[in-house]
């Protein structure tokens, strides 16, 4: 038997990019899902979108290396609703992370909370604050 995992978070590409700029935003919700012995999830196109605007590319290798955060595929089963995304928010990685997000009940991490405006049911997105 398994245990249940329980994913809070769910980083977008804006979020990851804050990382690499030792955002203390990001790290502290970070730190608040590794103290719940929670998972942050990682979309994978977020990490690839990240690495072409890293302020450091260094840090990606730390940020996937922390326990808990899981990069995460997207599931090919699911390619219709990632398009149906697609086509609301305009870009494929947020897309993604939108679903993420919505499929397992996790706060989305993000620093474009308007890009998640129309798939945002009011409880989804959490701002990266200045």
């Amino acid at each position: 038997m398994t245990t249940p995992v329980d994913i809070q978070l769910v980083l977008d590409t804006s979020a990851v990019v804050e990382f690499t700029r030792e955002s203390i935003h990001v790290g502290e919700v970070l730190s608040l899902v590794a103290d719940d012995n929670a998972i942050a999830l990682l979309p994978l196109p977020c990490l690839v979108e990240a690495y072409q605007w890293a302020a450091d590319r260094a840090r990606l290798d730390v940020l996937i290396a922390l326990e808990s955060v899981f990069v995460a595929p997207p599931e090919p089963k699911q390619w219709r609703a990632i398009a149906a995304a697609y086509g609301l928010v305009g870009r494929q990685d947020a897309a993604v992370a939108a679903l993420l997000a919505l499929d397992a009940g996790a706060g989305l991490l993000t620093r474009q909370p308007d890009l998640y405006a129309s798939v945002d049911p009011g409880n989804l997105v959490i701002a990266i604050e200045d």
